[in-house]
């Protein structure tokens, strides 16, 4: 990767004035006495960082924290109120897909028409129509009006002309999630040819997965300041540290004494990854038990919301004890987009060893690992924490579904904790499979010969 600097920005700010009706902005511009009318809202406050070249640079934060501003002002769209930036070299910008596409106009008309509009000398993109046709997958579409496409076909044209056309940085807002998962990965794959040829990508996203795979560093903004930049592993952790309020009230360590006490009853070959992994998280306090944190990470105790189909992930979760308890039954859900339950299970269905009863101020701690046998796409996680007095448990194999229901008491449940993705393998293998689930089990083929061939 080059040392050259490609995009400095420095202290920018950008402030906008919010009115409450618009007879107020031309009353404060005509005011002889310089009355303001408005309130100020702080976009983006002093922020400063800089990108070198060939870096891959990813910038989250949740919905009106800056991004999609601080993208504005460096392709200057926007100005900003103060700071400065320096850009060297060509940079396109999908901020918003398709908004200066001829709707009259075909995807091939599209194409030409936009390339012109950004610079690009007569011919330029002419040699580059049938890459872009085909990557766009819009077949006898790619020669149709724009206003017959969808909005999924707009934006799927306007990525595959961005990615054939030249440039230094290739600026992207929420983009890559165009299309289905299969074109999506072939972005992504476009992206790292685009990062080979030392190709500056800047990526604004909700996706903390991509960001995760694919940026070597992340930016992270809050309420329009700059509070992380550094590792994305990091930076998404801190990210889910905001949405849960939890950056500057991190829960401190109970103490060593507590901690040892808890390790005496834990068995051997308990898999629990280490404090880096897990994010802190707080939801409303409940009587019973409330969930302090949790983890994502592969067999080798490495954090990660990335899997491949077929590949082992461990879920793990800590619990607080409000009031004592019951034997702990502890339990890990999967939902998918569509909110379907993909999977659920409690740990007294595996046998796990567990106390009698435990104490008020205690804390338990519950890990699943699953072979992701299942469809490639986004999945949900959650936690449920219900108890059980220990003679039931002692029964609890000679219970009915519905008596066992009846003798559990819910500590708490929560149904979304976290989000991790599972990618399917490019080539057919055991862990290969179609549908929701892979369900165990053999197949056989046997051929009977017709007696014509006999």
């Amino acid at each position: 990767m080059s040392d050259e600097i490609i995009l400095q920005v420095s202290n920018l700010s950008k402030c906008f004035k919010i009115y409450s009706n618009p007879w107020h902005r031309t009353r404060e511009w005509l005011s002889r006495k310089k009355e303001t009318y408005h309130q100020s809202f702080w976009s983006l406050k002093d922020v400063s960082f800089q990108v070198r070249k060939g870096e891959f640079i990813g910038i989250i934060g949740e919905n009106g924290a800056g991004k999609s501003t601080l993208l504005k002002i460096i392709t200057g769209v926007l100005k900003p109120t103060s700071g400065s930036y320096q850009l060297n070299g060509k940079v396109l910008s999908l901020l918003e897909l398709g908004t200066d596409f001829n709707f009259e106009l075909s995807g091939r008309g599209n194409a030409i028409y936009s390339a012109e509009l950004l610079g690009f000398p007569e011919g330029y993109v002419q040699k580059r129509l049938e890459d872009i046709a085909e990557f766009s997958e819009l077949g006898e579409f790619f020669d149709r009006p724009m206003k017959l496409y969808s909005s999924g076909m707009k934006a799927r044209l306007a990525f595959s002309l961005f990615i054939f056309l030249e440039c230094d940085v290739l600026i992207l807002d929420e983009v890559l999630a165009v299309g289905d998962i299969f074109f999506q990965q072939k972005c992504y794959a476009r992206l790292e040819e685009l990062i080979a040829k030392q190709i500056t990508i800047i990526l604004v996203t909700h996706q903390l997965a991509a960001v995760q795979q694919y940026c070597k560093e992340v930016i992270l903004l809050h309420h329009g300041e700059k509070i992380f930049q550094g590792e994305p592993m990091k930076g998404i952790i801190k990210f889910y540290q905001l949405k849960s309020g939890l950056v500057n009230n991190v829960p401190q360590p109970v103490l060593q004494e507590k901690i040892s006490v808890l390790l005496l009853e834990t068995p051997d070959n308990f898999f629990w990854p280490a404090d880096e992994v897990f994010i802190p998280i707080s939801f409303p306090k409940t009587n019973y038990a409330q969930i302090t944190r949790y983890g994502i990470c592969n067999a080798k105790g490495e954090a990660t919301a990335n899997f491949l189909q077929g590949e082992q992930a461990y879920f793990c979760c800590e619990f607080e004890i409000k009031e004592s308890i019951g034997v702990p039954i502890a339990a890990v859900m999967i939902t998918n987009k569509f909110n379907v339950l993909i999977h659920s299970k409690s740990s007294c269905l595996q046998k796990v060893s567990v106390p009698k009863q435990v104490s008020q101020g205690d804390r338990v701690r519950f890990c699943r690992s699953i072979n992701l046998s299942i469809a490639p796409g986004e999945y949900v996680l959650g936690f449920a924490l219900v108890t059980m007095q220990a003679d039931d448990y002692a029964c609890i194999d000679e219970l009915p579904q519905a008596e066992f229901n009846s003798r559990i008491q819910i500590c708490d449940v929560y149904e979304k904790v976290g989000i991790f993705y599972v990618a399917p393998h490019y080539t057919f293998n055991h862990h290969s499979h179609f549908g929701l689930c892979n369900l165990p089990g053999d197949g056989q083929i046997k051929v009977i010969t017709s007696s014509n061939n006999q």
